[in-house]
């Protein structure tokens, strides 16, 4: 069992590590070290892995598209047995706290109560978190209050008098009262106090930290001015954000949504799902704007969420998968509107989702259409929604004429990147191949043929595109960058072995690491494991907070050694590889120049000592 003393041990510089020998006191625990060995033991990195990304197996390991990076081929692996991931193509690795850290945007101690939560282990995490952690929570609690003084403040406004503009603009685009209610509307006026008004209450720090406020002139403006609100809530209801919608002609943009912020990111919000989470329906409807939602809900359609002015990403797709299978798509009727669908489907549908798409006809967008029509004429619609590679293929075969040839052929290279690639299960491929022929009139076997040639013609490319980028960064690695690499490669054999081989166990040595903070690391793990502990990776990577080094060790660790033999050969070829050599040599030059005598004739003895002990002196 590891501890982690009060006042946390941090290594200088690349490493903050909070390893420590077992206390000492008999019955005492730290609290944080009991949790988390608690819960990786008890949650399973693939299960985690897959409530967010649909995993593939692949031998001992899973396999799928990394959700930290776009990529069309995949190189994000997952290894039950380490209980670690590790992508190849942008190089995050960790385990299952560093991926909730990530994906969900949390602090260290947020992550490991999610995971807690998970393996239902109930713990007082006041007690867990570090000085770190405890100012960023405080900072979060801090804007989350003042958002909804903010919301307050902004409601109030709407009703008013003086502010009967505001009201009228509600009422001309059709909300009800007990809509605007529901979703929490509000306006803010352009001449206001409301900066003054916080600052009675909260530091300028975190005013300016809650991205409402704009700066000119030395006077804070609120960035909302003149702008009907529509707070933005997450799924636990609190306002996190603001969205403006000018309600007067104006050259300034129509609408305006509050930057990222601590507890803010539009790439991972969907406005109304804190309303639509607890629809009985087994999908959810996707649209575009703040009024489309609105509208659709006003009807009694409450699945509906929406996007925040960007497009849809992979972070969304998580959101969504954990309260519903399958969406469907209703963006707006332009070719903008049209291009997104494209974009967005191909998401949601690699990140695990059924994906359906409708189609709006005579109206521009959703909030339109149902104005026009009825909530009756809308749910015909959705009802007739159309799988999206359907979609995809109508939208494709529409742009060619497949009477003639040559637009016969370059519709096949399209449909071959655009519809056939994406796809990732075998079946659902064999039948859009089979519609392809139909569409085509060529022979089923010709299409595939030639599909699996140009797959794996550009799978070699892509890997090779990746090896290029491997070797480029190995071989821009500075001396001691590849010194650092090579101890840290080092460390992760003998992490992984130490408590299977004693042979292992003794054939590495602290004066094998040459950079002082893996040295450390190495004699608190040894310390560790001497006492008669079994360091997991898992465990080990907890408390390596660096990213560099979390990267290398899951790399490295990924490939693993499936033999005794095979890693002590690699523990030689790393020994051997005079990399203390190189590191003694150059502190002896610094010295030579420093004119350091004394420091020299030191470095000189230590060189020898490493000689004669290879040369088995």
């Amino acid at each position: 069992m590891i501890f982690i003393k009060n006042a946390k041990r941090y290594f200088k510089k690349c490493v903050e590590i909070k390893l420590n020998c077992l206390k000492k006191r008999e019955g005492e625990h730290d609290v944080l070290e009991r949790v988390v060995e608690q819960v990786l033991s008890k949650v399973d990195i693939v299960d985690v892995v897959s409530m967010y990304v649909p995993l593939k197996k692949v031998g001992v390991n899973f396999r799928a598209l990394c959700p930290f990076h776009q990529e069309r081929t995949p190189s994000f692996y997952v290894s039950p047995a380490k209980q670690i991931f590790h992508c190849f193509g942008c190089g995050v690795g960790g385990n299952a706290i560093h991926f909730v850290m990530r994906i969900e945007n949390l602090t260290f101690t947020e992550a490991l109560k999610v995971l807690a939560g998970k393996a239902k282990i109930d713990v007082d995490f006041s007690q867990t978190q570090s000085s770190k952690d405890k100012v960023l929570a405080k900072q979060k609690e801090e804007l989350i209050s003042l958002h909804n003084d903010c919301l307050e403040y902004f409601q109030r406004q709407l009703y008013l008098r003086e502010n009967m503009d505001a009201a009228r603009y509600v009422l001309k685009r059709g909300i009800r009262k007990e809509t605007a209610k529901q979703f929490g509307l509000g306006f803010c006026p352009e001449d206001n106090n409301l900066y003054e008004m916080l600052s009675r209450k909260y530091s300028k720090e975190i005013i300016d930290k809650s991205g409402i406020f704009i700066e000119r002139n030395g006077k804070n403006y609120c960035r909302f001015e003149g702008r009907l609100i529509f707070p933005i809530f997450d799924t636990m209801n609190r306002v996190i954000g603001f969205g403006g919608r000018i309600i007067e002609d104006s050259q300034a943009p129509k609408y305006m949504n509050s930057p990222d912020t601590l507890i803010f990111s539009k790439s991972k919000v969907l406005y109304g799902l804190n309303i639509a989470k607890s629809s009985k329906e087994k999908d959810f409807v996707i649209v575009e704007g703040y009024m489309d939602v609105i509208s659709l809900h006003q009807e009694g359609i409450d699945n509906v969420v929406g996007v925040l002015g960007t497009a849809l990403t992979q972070d969304h797709s998580f959101l969504l998968r954990r309260y519903k299978n399958e969406v469907v798509l209703c963006l707006d009727s332009d070719q903008a509107g049209r291009n997104a669908t494209f974009r967005s489907a191909d998401i949601l549908y690699q990140n695990g989702l059924i994906v359906k798409v409708m189609e709006l006809e005579n109206a521009k967008d959703p909030d339109e259409y149902i104005k026009k029509f009825g909530k009756d004429a809308f749910l015909l619609k959705k009802q007739n929604a159309m799988f999206a590679i359907d979609f995809k293929v109508k939208q494709l075969s529409s742009n060619y004429d497949l009477s003639k040839s040559d637009q016969k052929f370059r519709f096949v290279r399209e449909y071959f990147e655009k519809i056939l690639m994406p796809i990732t299960n075998e079946v659902e491929r064999q039948e859009y191949i089979r519609k392809l022929s139909q569409l085509t009139q060529i022979d089923e076997e010709a299409i595939l043929k030639e599909f699996t040639k140009n797959e794996n013609i550009k799978l070699k490319r892509l890997e090779s595109i990746q090896h290029f980028k491997q070797v480029q960064q190995k071989s821009n690695l500075t001396e001691e960058e590849r010194i650092k690499k090579n101890d840290i490669d080092l460390l992760s054999i003998y992490v992984e072995w130490a408590n299977k081989s004693e042979s292992i166990r003794n054939a590495v040595a602290e004066d094998d690491f040459c950079t002082e903070d893996i040295k450390m690391l190495f004699s608190s793990i040894k310390n560790l494991i001497n006492e008669g502990m079994e360091l997991t990776y898992s465990m080990l990577l907890t408390f390596v907070n660096d990213e560099k080094i979390l990267s290398e060790l899951t790399s490295f660790s990924s490939k693993g050694f499936e033999t005794e033999e095979a890693a002590k050969r690699a523990i030689e070829e790393l020994k051997t590889n005079n990399n203390r050599m190189l590191w003694l040599k150059r502190e002896m030059l610094e010295a030579q120049k420093r004119g350091d005598t004394e420091k020299v004739l030191e470095l000189q003895m230590l060189i020898r000592k490493i000689k004669d002990r290879k040369e088995g002196i």
